[in-house]
Order: structure tokens, then C-alpha cells, then sequence
């Protein structure tokens, strides 16, 4: 075998190397967006389950913010009977039980479009403001902490402007609420109290909720931000696993520590005018 044959001989080895090379990253790239398809499909289903367990708590949370409004049109009800029968009713009358129903079924109209408002699916980001998002969360959430004793103390100032999707923030911070009104209620927490607080730099806005009831065991607290692990009996172990990829998706991170008295969650989100 002379010299130009064995060289092309190499030359048509290499050349089918190449092509099977092509031929392998061809099929590889095919199998990645396979795989990220199929991780996508995942953390949809994810996120799914992790809505429903939360519009599962607002329907709760729905309940009793209508019980006293419910209570009192019951009573102005049967108030109203007995002015009948007594012979009481008059335009003033009439006039204080109007206006006084329609208070009470303006409260609870309020309350649904607070639902609609937070579980409204959208999906497409915009400038928000921070604090007006924990608002909302507050606002649906404030009666079942009530119900439990939990005092919320929010150090709230300005407007900070952050870039994302506010309900979704909204979800994260009803998320936190929701563990630790549990906590609460799981270890007989007495005094019980959640501080918010907004801080900012140049770049970042910072978002600490800090409660007193206990803290992480030490031997869990990594595992917090875990699909599907949860201290709680009737737990789905996806809310705060959710949280976080819901901040991470708006450029953002999510932590947990222990504090002298209890938890602290933190959300740190870009300034909206890092993005221009």
C-alpha cells in the first residue's frame, strides 16, 4: 500500500468520524429539548398543583371574611321582622337598613374581586410595586391570622419597583404567610408576630419576613426549598418550593435562617431600573 493510498484511506476515516460526530450532536441536541420539554411539562404540573393547594386556602381564607357580614345581614334580617310586626319601619328606617346591607354586601363583593384579582392567570410580566403586592396578599390572609392571634407589623415605605409578575409575587408572600400561621399553630406559639420589612439598595429590593415562632429545626432548614418536603401533616411540600423558582424565573433569589426567635424569609428582587 503506497503512501497516497493510505492517506486517503485516513481522510475517509476521519471524514466518517466527522459525520458520526455530527450525527451524535444532532441526536443530542434532539434528546436536550426533549429533556427540557419534559421539564417544563414538570414544573407546569408543579406550579399547577401549588396553585390549586393555595386557591384551596383562600376559599378558606374567603369563608371567614364572609362569616361576619353573613352574621350581621342574618341580624339586620331579623331585626327587620320585628319592626314589622311592631309597626317600626319608617324612611328612616328603611334608609339605616339599606345603607348598612349594602355595607356589609360591598365587603363581601370585595372579597371576591380581591380572589379574582390575586389567582387572575396572567402570566405576562410588568413593572410592580413591592409593597403594594404584599399588600394584597395582606389583604386576602389578614382575617385568618387575625382568627390566630398573629399580629403582622409591616414596615412598609415608598415605592419600590420591582419587574415581574405581581400576582405571582403576591402567591410567593401568601406562601410564607401560610407557613408560619402553621408554625404558629403547631408549636402554641403565645405572642405571636410577623415583621415585614422593605429595604433597597442602588440595584436590589429586599423583602424580610421574620416571625417569632421557633425557627427551622437545623437538621431541615436546607431541605425547606425541596419539592414535596414538608413538616406539616397536610402539607403538599410545593409551596415555597414553588416560591422560589416563581422569584428565580423574575431574576431574583429566595433564602431562609434562623433568627434569635424564630424564621426569616428574605426575596430579593432586581430594581426595575436595573433592567433599562
Amino acid at each position: 500500500m503506497n503512501m497516497q493510498t493510505e492517506n486517503d484511506l485516513s481522510y475517509q476515516a476521519l471524514l466518517e468520524k466527522y459525520e458520526e460526530t455530527i450525527q451524535l450532536n444532532r441526536y443530542l441536541e434532539k434528546r436536550i429539548e426533549e429533556i427540557a420539554a419534559e421539564n417544563k411539562q414538570k414544573e407546569n404540573l408543579l406550579i399547577q398543583q401549588s396553585r390549586l393547594a393555595a386557591i384551596g386556602e383562600m376559599l378558606a381564607s374567603i369563608g371567614h371574611q364572609w362569616r361576619l357580614p353573613l352574621n350581621s345581614l342574618t341580624l339586620l334580617i331579623h331585626d327587620l321582622k320585628d319592626a314589622m310586626e311592631y309597626g317600626e319601619i319608617n324612611d328612616k328606617y328603611l334608609d339605616r337598613f339599606t345603607r348598612d346591607s349594602m355595607s356589609q354586601i360591598t365587603q363581601m363583593s370585595e372579597t371576591i374581586n380581591d380572589f379574582r384579582k390575586f389567582y387572575k392567570f396572567n402570566k405576562e410580566k410588568t413593572t410592580f410595586s413591592v409593597g403594594d403586592a404584599i399588600e394584597e396578599a395582606l389583604s386576602i390572609f389578614s382575617l385568618s391570622l387575625q382568627n390566630h392571634g398573629i399580629v403582622v407589623q409591616f414596615e412598609y415605605r415608598g415605592q419600590q419597583m420591582a419587574y415581574g409578575v405581581p400576582n405571582e409575587y403576591s402567591q410567593v408572600v401568601l406562601n410564607i404567610l401560610t407557613n408560619a400561621r402553621d408554625a404558629f399553630i403547631h408549636k402554641e406559639i403565645p405572642n405571636r408576630k410577623i415583621i415585614i420589612k422593605l429595604t433597597e439598595t442602588d440595584n436590589i429590593i429586599k423583602a424580610d419576613f421574620i416571625d417569632n415562632a421557633g425557627g427551622i429545626d437545623s437538621a431541615h432548614i436546607h431541605q425547606v426549598f425541596e419539592p414535596y418536603f414538608t413538616t406539616r401533616t397536610q402539607g403538599t411540600g410545593l409551596g415555597l418550593h414553588m416560591s422560589k423558582l416563581i422569584i428565580e424565573k423574575m431574576n431574583g433569589s429566595m433564602s431562609v435562617d434562623n433568627t434569635s426567635h424564630g424564621a426569616r424569609f428574605s426575596i430579593l428582587l432586581p430594581k426595575v431600573s436595573c433592567f433599562y
